[in-house]
């Protein structure tokens, strides 16, 4: 059974991942799913959602609804455990985690787990779920696994800092939240306006401002941008269509809109970003 089998059979995969074990590691691929992985062994450059990540031992990376993937460059000693989940599945099994937490992954995903004690007990979780993975418990499966995942995300919020579990777990300022990242993924290629948004959670684009501001240190505005650019980046680089093929499907009016815009962020034209773009050569690069 192939990984995508487990995912859409039981909802979470988990594997090992070295250098000999996935010939395509290195291959962009739409991945859309929820990641945490434990590099084990050796380190590795992993690119998602248009970002580099080194990966080295001791360090666990947490990745919510990653757009796609794809490993960069492994040691040759390198060995990862990766556990992928319907981001579905994730979303509903967090709730109520602190959102500190949950925001502090998106902007720096990886945590270095340099005690062996608390090593050893996310391991034992990865452990657990590999076994869950091979045999099936009966009606009570998928609860015990939901349970084991939400166990691993709280041990990583455990393991980031104490001040973010002394945040209320639980509120509707949470759901809002969580429901506009989601609308934002769902919507982003065609709404930019935060109007759009808040009309669909039937809140005000202020209270909705207010709400990023206080869950993330952003306005709705730059977190819609943040989604927006990436998506955009990773059309660029993987469907081969023209930027202003891109520019109409993303609803710009036309190239010279997207061209601003994509400038504005970035630094670069989309020409110059889809000509500069390359994988590095060796793990320094």
């Amino acid at each position: 059974m192939t990984h995508q089998e487990r995912i859409l059979q039981n909802g979470y995969c988990i594997f090992d991942l070295t250098k000999s074990s996935d010939a395509d590691a290195t291959t962009p691929i739409e991945f859309r799913y929820t990641a945490i992985m434990l590099c084990v062994e050796g380190e590795a450059i992993i690119e998602a959602n248009m970002q580099n990540y080194r990966f080295v031992k001791g360090d666990c990376i947490c990745m919510g609804n990653v757009l796609y993937k794809r490993t960069m460059k492994m040691s040759d000693d390198f060995r990862g455990r990766v556990l992928v989940c319907k981001s579905s599945f994730a979303f509903d099994t967090i709730v109520g985690i602190p959102t500190g937490f949950l925001e502090s992954i998106y902007v720096s995903p990886i945590i270095n787990i340099a005690d062996k004690k608390e090593w050893a007990l996310i391991n034992n979780h990865f452990d657990n779920l590999s076994l869950m993975q091979d045999k099936h418990l009966g009606v009570r499966h998928l609860e015990l696994v939901a349970l084991t995942f939400r166990a691993v995300v709280l041990l990583m919020a455990s393991f980031r800092g104490t001040a973010n579990l002394e945040q209320a777990y639980y509120n509707h300022g949470d759901v809002y939240y969580r429901n506009f990242i989601e609308l934002i993924d769902e919507h982003v290629k065609q709404e930019h306006d935060v109007a759009f948004y808040a009309e669909r959670l039937h809140i005000t684009a202020k209270y909705l401002n207010e709400l990023c501001k206080q869950k993330s240190d952003h306005k709705a505005k730059e977190i819609i941008s943040s989604f927006l650019i990436s998506k955009i980046k990773q059309e660029i680089i993987m469907s081969g269509k023209s930027i202003k093929t891109i520019a109409y499907e993303y609803g710009f009016s036309d190239q010279s809109s997207m061209g601003k815009f994509f400038t504005k962020i970035t630094g670069q034209s989309p020409s110059e970003f889809r000509k500069g773009y390359k994988i590095p050569q060796n793990l320094e690069g």
